[in-house]
């Protein structure tokens, strides 16, 4: 470990077996991007970040843009981590509401803001901040809406995939300025402007990680890569992501498709 790393303070994940590949864990106040298709662990990977913050005294909100409550409570409890989820500020977040309390159509890309700026005043100053998904806020912000004209005459318009750039980053320079932070961003990796954030946000944050489904189908471990990690030495191997009753554990081996043929 250089000097630099000694120097930096961190918080630990909760991820089994990975503090230890990151040099014990992320930086504090970073902006951390979680990425993968569906069914690759994202929000259970957070939900067990967000438990060891609870665990280790911290204060944390949840902004779930998608999955109610109930959905958590349900891992919680199968986990055994029902104590600390119910220390956790948790926040269901309407888009379609708040969508529909943005009166700046007549630009979309102060529209835009708008309804980030909304989000984020769901959130005070945690040590950790789950957003849980910016798939999602894109998504429903890129709906068609309505722009007032002279005369009572309206126009059909709609966000950008700009529009929504300017949102994602709009998001993450909020959150730096809650310099103790440490946020976690879950995006669904993919193809075409729906996945646009988790393209935006591999650059903003500093951190990547991607959890992906192995070759070998849905039965077949998971694997974690971590992309990038600023200020940090870290693998850029995958490494097998395995669910157990004590929840995300990276494994130690490489993961390779012999091992599981």
């Amino acid at each position: 470990m250089n000097r630099m790393e000694e120097d930096i303070k961190r918080v630990k994940t909760g991820i089994h077996g990975l503090d230890g590949k990151i040099k014990g864990g992320f930086e504090k106040g970073s902006l951390v991007e979680i990425a993968g298709s569906e069914g690759t662990y994202k929000s259970t990977f957070a939900l067990q970040y967000a438990i060891e913050g609870v665990r280790n005294g911290e204060s944390v909100t949840y902004l779930s843009l998608e999955e109610p409550k109930e959905s958590f409570e349900k891992i919680a409890r199968n986990m055994g981590w029902e104590a600390e989820f119910s220390h956790i500020d948790f926040k269901n977040i309407d888009i379609n509401e708040l969508i529909d309390k943005t009166t700046s159509w007549d630009d979309c890309t102060k529209g835009a803001e708008a309804i980030a700026k909304m989000v984020m005043q769901n959130v005070d100053c945690p040590s950790r901040l789950v957003f849980d998904t910016a798939t999602t806020l894109a998504l429903y912000s890129s709906r068609t809406g309505l722009k007032e004209l002279p005369h009572q005459h309206w126009m059909f318009v709609q966000p950008s995939p700009g529009d929504i750039r300017v949102m994602m980053y709009y998001l993450a320079n909020e959150c730096r300025k809650k310099a103790d932070t440490t946020v976690l961003f879950l995006a669904e990796t993919g193809e075409g402007d729906l996945y646009m954030p988790e393209e935006v946000l591999k650059y903003i944050c500093d951190t990547k990680i991607e959890l992906k489904k192995s070759m070998l189908g849905t039965d077949a471990p998971r694997t974690i890569q971590i992309h990038k990690m600023r200020h940090t030495n870290h693998p850029l191997d995958e490494m097998p992501l395995n669910l157990n009753e004590n929840g995300l554990e990276v494994l130690q081996e490489k993961y390779s498709l012999e091992q599981h043929a």
